[in-house]
């Protein structure tokens, strides 16, 4: 099995935007979408896809194909990562950033419909592994959906210096400070323990 993706934000937006770690740190900054089949695994593992459909794309996608649909998710994941910020900090989102998320959104390829199955209607996804970059379009729904609905007042920052992920703010007063409280939260009482020490 491959590694397993840390997904701690609460939001499948959030946790694609996490998936460049130590983002803040160039001495050990970690791309952990090196490769097409990285970002199906991560697709899998998010739920985006099924394992089924990502070996699927993995057997029908060409290497340009793969370095093209890897490119076009690092850039999406740029610009998000850059709109959830301005979030945060309660600033202007860059210009940029958002023109890149809104050409992603008009070029979404993968129509949904809507059914009628045991008296009720449902909204049925297209099949996301007909193209390469299919599982691109339903984080670019989440990132839209959220970022225009009030849950983006919750989006945070985890307070560990090293870490800085983003994540959804779930608790009950909305207080919470790290993307995971075993590895961050830990890491930093760690830390001022040991300088209390001294």
């Amino acid at each position: 099995m491959a590694d397993e993706f840390q997904l701690v934000a609460g939001h499948l937006a959030l946790d694609f935007a996490n998936t460049l770690d130590y983002r803040f740190d160039p001495q050990r900054v970690i791309e952990l979408l090196p490769s097409y089949e990285r970002f199906l695994e991560f697709a899998r593992q998010s739920g985006v896809i099924t394992e089924p459909a990502a070996r699927r794309l993995l057997r029908q996608t060409s290497e340009r194909q793969a370095r093209m649909t890897v490119q076009r998710a690092v850039e999406l994941r740029e610009a998000l990562d850059c709109l959830f910020r301005s979030v945060v900090s309660s600033e202007a989102p860059s210009r940029s950033a958002l023109q890149t998320l809104n050409s992603f959104l008009a070029t979404a390829p993968i129509p949904d419909a809507i059914v009628w199955r045991n008296r009720d209607f449902l909204r049925r996804q297209g099949d996301l592994a007909e193209r390469p970059d299919g599982p691109l379009w339903p984080i670019v729904n989440a990132s839209a959906s959220l970022l225009t609905s009030p849950a983006r007042a919750h989006i945070r920052e985890c307070s560990e210096p090293s870490c800085r992920w983003l994540f959804l703010d779930h608790s009950k007063n909305h207080s919470r400070r790290w993307c995971n409280m075993s590895i961050c939260g830990n890491r930093t009482k760690a830390k001022r323990f040991r300088a209390r020490q001294r």
